[in-house]
């Protein structure tokens, strides 16, 4: 849930449909960053909308009309096992928000970068 400190009102919920374990706001758009256990959801909380894309290394920004569409992100994997998709257990916006490090639990940080 989002709140207005100001006013003490709820603004809004964002459902993540997973378990979440961390948060972060990017340093330069209204996008609020979550790091799931299936992936890293990004939302726009300017237009309450979070897109879905299937995870490639690289962060789109598409501009629409009515609002920016973001991504759900998701490691690459060049195994085919059936070893369990590893989690995102942490994650953080470069200062300058061009770039997104998230860390997971088979030991890698993973690197997206915002291509406007």
């Amino acid at each position: 849930m989002l709140w207005d400190l100001n006013e003490a009102k709820h603004l809004y919920s964002l459902e993540a449909g997973d378990v979440v374990n961390a948060l972060v706001f990017s340093p330069n758009r209204y996008w609020l960053c979550a790091a799931t256990a299936s992936c890293i959801k990004i939302f726009d909380l300017e237009s309450k909308y979070v897109g879905s894309h299937s995870g490639d290394l690289v962060l789109m920004l598409m501009c629409d009309i009515s609002r920016s569409i973001v991504d759900e992100l998701k490691p690459e994997r060049s195994d085919t096992s059936k070893v369990k998709e590893p989690m995102c257990v942490s994650i953080a916006w470069s200062a300058d928000g061009q770039t997104l490090f998230g860390g997971f639990t088979d030991d890698l940080v993973r690197v997206w970068s915002v291509i406007s």
